[in-house]
């Protein structure tokens, strides 16, 4: 009796080794099918869907999810999308806190569409794996047991993405490079006059306005001359920290050339967008800025524009640089349309115009 139940003994521990070892030949061709997938990509979203694919056929997970450090916020991705409120807390405290700010990205599913409970979800059970000195993490919470070569699994999984996610940041950072003005890290005119006409397009295609800021400072030879060229720069240098702590998130800010930059408020109306002007004026003229041990005042002027009718960027633009020569030749440290027509002259934004503006708070 006893050597019978040896023999099953052995046997059913036979099998499991059997089942073990098919098992993880099963899984480790699943993953060099996928890890060739991973590495003809060069975008985070077709990474991480082949990832996601890969590890869904392995552990059959309830939860994906990947988190990439993005200045003082987080790029995010996750499957199902129905976690993504979950998620996004869970992480963001790991990151630093729970008011981190994050971006969640179109991800293709790889669950099917049924209903998920995020109030039934145990995220104590989440796996995370650090990437790049911990400036990404890679999440999951699988519904198979996990194995011990299922880590071994993960690591090259880990491995492969460490390796696409340094092509990628390094590809973007070309990018930018070729998008960015090297002296006030702004956005270039070759960057700006794509990004405008797909604005543009945007406004158009969805109904919605779109205004611009064309910013000049005023006397800046005079600058120059006086002060010397490093002194030009450090005016330059000090504008494009200063314009973009004022306007909102969407918005953008080039240089446009010299000592003119421009400013994008999509989905702002012209009224609004002369008040932000306006602020921004202001802002300027009170702003010391420190040259060789003493404070200069600036002043700069204000040329705004919206879409309206006009087809194209170059009569937008057109009507801004028109508007902010007006500024100049009216004194300076002046933003054309100015606010005053604006309330004085009925004609200039009728009642039925201001209806369809949005509040006046565009740099919210």
């Amino acid at each position: 009796m006893i050597i019978k139940i040896k023999r099953a003994i052995d046997k059913t521990r036979t099998a499991l080794e059997l089942g073990y070892r098919i098992a993880r030949g099963i899984d480790y061709e699943t993953l060099s099918e996928y890890i060739l997938k991973i590495n003809q990509h060069r975008d985070m979203n077709g990474i991480l869907h082949e990832v996601s694919c890969c590890l869904k056929e392995i552990l059959n997970y309830e939860l994906f999810g990947f988190a990439l450090k993005k200045g003082s916020g987080l790029d995010l991705w996750i499957d199902p999308r129905a976690y993504s409120g979950c998620f996004a807390e869970y992480v963001s405290k790991e990151f630093g806190g729970q008011n981190v700010d994050y971006w969640l990205h179109d991800f293709r599913s790889t669950n099917p569409e049924n209903s998920h409970n995020p109030d039934a979800l145990d995220l104590n059970k989440l796996i995370s794996y650090g990437i790049m000195d911990n400036i990404a993490r890679l999440y999951i919470l699988p519904r198979r047991r996990m194995l011990d070569y299922h880590n071994s699994i993960i690591s090259t999984i880990v491995s492969s993405i460490n390796i696409a996610l340094e092509k990628n940041l390094n590809i973007q950072q070309l990018e930018n490079a070729a998008a960015i003005d090297p002296l006030t890290n702004c956005y270039n005119r070759r960057a700006l006059d794509r990004l405008l006409e797909s604005d543009i397009a945007y406004a158009r295609r969805h109904h919605t306005e779109l205004s611009v800021i064309m910013v000049d400072v005023d006397n800046f030879k005079d600058v120059n001359d006086a002060y010397g060229h490093q002194a030009g720069d450090a005016v330059l240098k000090a504008l494009s920290l200063l314009l973009p702590s004022l306007i909102r998130k969407s918005d953008y800010v080039a240089r446009f050339g010299g000592e003119e930059f421009l400013l994008v408020l999509p989905d702002t109306a012209l009224y609004p967008a002369v008040q932000l002007a306006d602020k921004l004026r202001k802002k300027i003229a009170e702003t010391g800025i420190a040259i060789n041990g003493r404070s200069l005042s600036i002043t700069a002027s204000f040329g705004v524009a919206s879409i309206e009718n006009k087809v194209g960027s170059a009569a937008l633009l057109g009507e801004a640089d028109e508007r902010l020569y007006k500024a100049k030749h009216a004194g300076r440290n002046t933003v054309v349309p100015s606010l005053l027509p604006c309330f004085a002259d009925r004609t200039f934004i009728t009642d039925e115009r201001m209806n369809k503006y949005p509040a006046a708070t565009p740099a919210a």
